[in-house]
């Protein structure tokens, strides 16, 4: 039988066009968890998830691509700690409305894929308790 030795998945959180203010706050968070935050460049849309978020086996493609939405994309938490997290970024006010995690299903999409989607999910949440253009919910 062949042993099998799976590296850790780093913890970290990578953010898209998150000002300063809130990058700082990011960071904090994601020290508590022992893990790290980087920046990425509002140009990443082209990348694969894999890649900005550093896991193995994903190489830069070079394409460019712009995001133009504040988001974040977090890797290598378990269910406990992003739950965690996401309440220390509400209580330190720090709003980002498209968040998402690293999964086997998402990895390989673009940020600009993920972005989207994202931004389509947020769209239907936040219209979801608001009136039709009948008056009705």
């Amino acid at each position: 039988m062949k042993a099998r030795i799976n590296s850790p998945i780093q913890k970290c959180a990578v953010g898209v066009n998150i000002p300063k203010e809130k990058a700082d706050i990011v960071s904090g968070v994601m020290a508590a968890f022992n893990g790290s935050f980087k920046l990425a460049g509002s140009d990443c849309g082209g990348e694969k998830i894999g890649f900005v978020c550093g896991l193995s086996g994903y190489t830069e493609s070079g394409a460019k691509a712009e995001v133009s939405e504040e988001l974040l994309i977090f890797s290598g938490l378990d269910g406990k700690e992003l739950s965690k997290a996401v309440t220390m970024l509400r209580e330190k006010g720090c709003d980002i409305p498209l968040k998402a995690i690293v999964t086997p299903h998402n990895r390989d999409w673009t940020v600009s894929a993920l972005a989207s989607e994202l931004a389509k999910e947020h769209e239907y949440m936040t219209s979801r308790g608001k009136s039709d253009s009948n008056g009705k919910k």
